[in-house]
């Protein structure tokens, strides 16, 4: 993350990832073995004997939905686009699909160059973790002898790399790595790695993350879907272990603290352009044309009304000249013509037909001299439009509105509070109330005179005021005037703009120290296990007191997790509590966690022993000779332990018949 010049944090721009083919020419033929440290997050692959791997790369491949092409490693682009579809290899942290560790081997071997045919020519020394099973070590062997040909085959547990690279001379540790899926705890003592007391934590980097992304999306509803994981990932960075929790946590409880210690992280965003406000010359005509349409449509209609109320004037005249010659017969044929039973009927619908004609001449006498040019009403500003004078006026209507629907929302929230109380059963509000209906309740029914004296209606007011005080029809239309006058306006300070860079802001407060945590009380998130501190006190156990001195004068941190800032102190804290007074204790971190395990298999392939006698390398026949899931054995290896047999079935002897 990038803290800018206003205290708020920035994601970097993404770094283009290297997926180039480097030069195999130098290490063809030369039977340098292949280093591979491969870890259920990322996989980093290179020659013995170097500083550093020659590739990075993750280890998950996924393939695209448009064109179903497959993206393994760092060819995956947009890895949010493809994440649905993202797939490892690794079930926690043991390889389980063995298809998949074959694309990602083949994608590794092909960017450092390897263009032997059909096999490579290099003893592989690859890692693993504590306790890996021999089911999954001999799919691994399967593939890399079966599949790639390699000469031998060297495993090594990761964090014994890294206590080898950190610590040359050092015989007792507590090694403690802090890995993407898993936590490890390994004793060392004597130089030997007493694996039979080491423990292991279901906890890593991938669940506190994945936590993280759920309560910020829980909290920032609004921005859900760019909370992705791999924003929460670099946000991660901004994390710190508390060497006192609790009492970090009281700590946000103040405003000011909050203010002065949230962290601010600035989500990337594409502000929305407004539109140029229109010319209001080109405004005027568009109102003029639209009125002059609407007057013309209002011409025809009434033009049209009007002949037609024409032509039944005439046909009543008609009707009215038949009647004033006093022919009966014709008359009533006349009438019943036209739906009428009567002559008074005759002459009221010529009145009313007169009448409309009359009005209709009228309008149509009063469109001709109206004023082509008549005046328009006058159009609502803007804020930004207004001079002062009316910015002045108008910030002060806005402010009265503000207030008086303050008012009424406090009043609201009294009441309900007041209704809330009396619901209770043993609140100050609702016992004076009880104590009241029952005082009256007494009251002797023979002698009751209550009501006589004005002064006993006060009784009844006490008792209904919160039915009297309640919200009114009036208020909650004021409310929503008010609403809506703010809203028509645009009040910043009831909601800020969503095309302002605040509203597009996430604040870590809590979770800074809430999400790392995890690593020792595993119960904030649901997990029933024992976290960091109790899983070292309980290894503490297994030992003797001069040996838990051993152990705790040289803890060991090693893996991506261990970088957090913090972590360090507060594994001083634990152990200062669990170990007797006056103890004496060292936390230290390795140099660079993330490639300190590589750097350890570097160094111990390339040692002379084993470039001259492959002692720590299992070669092809001694892999089809011992079978499944071995090994060989070495300080910084997993012990073998054969597979038992499976058990011989026993063909029962059917039962003789009886003479």
């Amino acid at each position: 993350m990038i803290l800018d010049d206003d205290n708020i944090y920035r994601f970097p721009d993404p770094s283009p990832l290297n997926s180039s083919i480097l030069d195999y020419s130098e290490y063809r033929g030369e039977g340098i073995p292949l280093v591979v440290d491969y870890g259920s997050s990322m996989c980093r692959m290179g020659w013995a004997g170097e500083e550093n791997p020659k590739i990075c790369y993750r280890n998950i491949y996924a393939k695209c939905r448009k064109d179903s092409v497959l993206q393994i490693g760092n060819s995956i682009g947009n890895i949010e686009a493809v994440r649905p579809t993202i797939k490892s290899p690794f079930d926690r942290n043991l390889v389980t699909h063995l298809e998949g560790f074959e694309l990602l081997f083949d994608y590794g071997i092909s960017r450092l160059g390897v263009d032997t045919d059909g096999s490579v020519d290099h003893p592989v020394c690859i890692t693993e973790c504590p306790a890996n099973t021999n089911f999954t070590r001999h799919g691994m062997n399967e593939v890399l002898f079966e599949l790639y040909n390699v000469p031998s085959v060297g495993y090594g547990i990761d964090s014994l790399f890294s206590l080898q690279h950190n610590c040359t001379s050092v015989q007792d540790a507590l090694v403690i790595s802090l890995g993407h899926q898993t936590i490890h705890v390994i004793p060392v003592l004597g130089g030997v790695p007493h694996l039979h007391n080491a423990r292991s934590n279901k906890l890593g980097g991938l669940q506190l993350q994945s936590y993280m992304q759920r309560i910020l999306q829980l909290r920032y509803q609004n921005h859900s879907a760019t909370l992705t994981l791999s924003r929460i990932e670099d946000m991660f960075s901004l994390l710190r272990v508390s060497s006192d929790f609790h009492s970090d946590l009281k700590l946000w409880k103040d405003p000011d603290y909050y203010e002065s210690n949230a962290l601010k992280v600035q989500l990337p965003f594409v502000a929305t352009v407004k539109a140029p406000p229109v010319d209001p010359e080109i405004l005027k005509a568009r109102r003029q044309e639209l009125g002059r349409r609407l007057m013309e449509i209002n011409s025809k209609k009434r033009e049209s009304k009007l002949q037609e109320n024409i032509k039944i004037l005439e046909q009543l005249d008609h009707v009215k000249q038949i009647v004033d010659q006093g022919s009966e017969t014709r008359t009533q044929r006349a009438l019943l013509n036209l739906n009428l039973t009567s002559t008074e009927e005759l002459i009221s619908l010529i009145t009313r037909t007169k009448m409309a004609i009359d009005k209709a001449n009228e309008a149509k006498l009063r469109e001709a001299q109206r004023e082509e040019t008549a005046a328009e009403p006058e159009t609502k500003k803007r804020r930004e439009d207004m001079c002062e004078s009316e910015r002045i006026e108008f910030d002060s209507w806005i402010s009265d509105v503000r207030s008086k629907l303050q008012e009424i929302r406090e009043k609201k929230a009294v009441r309900a509070r007041r209704r809330k109380q009396i619901a209770k059963r043993r609140t100050a509000a609702s016992q004076e109330r009880m104590r009241i209906i029952s005082h009256l309740a007494r009251n002797n029914k023979e002698e009751d005179n209550f009501g006589l004296n004005d002064s006993d209606w006060d009784v009844y007011k006490q008792i209904s005021r919160d039915a009297e005080d309640s919200d009114s029809e009036e208020e909650n239309l004021k409310a929503q005037e008010y609403e809506s006058v703010l809203k028509e306006h645009g009040d910043e300070e009831e909601e800020i703009n969503r095309n302002s860079p605040l509203w597009h802001q996430v604040h870590l407060s809590t979770e800074i120290t809430m999400i790392p945590e995890i690593i020792f009380q595993p119960s904030i998130l649901g997990l029933e296990q024992a976290g960091l501190g109790e899983t070292i006190q309980f290894i503490f156990t297994k030992y003797s007191c001069p040996d838990v001195a051993r152990l705790s004068n040289n803890v060991l941190l090693t893996g991506g997790l261990s970088k957090i800032p913090g972590l360090q102190s507060r594994l001083e804290v634990e152990l200062q509590q669990m170990l007797p007074f006056k103890s004496t204790f060292q936390v230290s971190i390795v140099s660079d966690p993330e490639l300190v395990a590589w750097r350890g298999a570097s160094e111990w392939a390339a040692h002379t022993q084993n470039q001259r006698y492959r002692t720590g390398f299992m070669t092809r026949a001694e892999y089809e000779e011992h079978g499944e899931g071995y090994l060989k054995e070495h300080m910084a290896s997993n012990k073998y332990t054969p597979t038992p047999p499976p058990p011989e079935v026993l063909n029962p002897t059917p039962p003789t018949s009886s003479s």
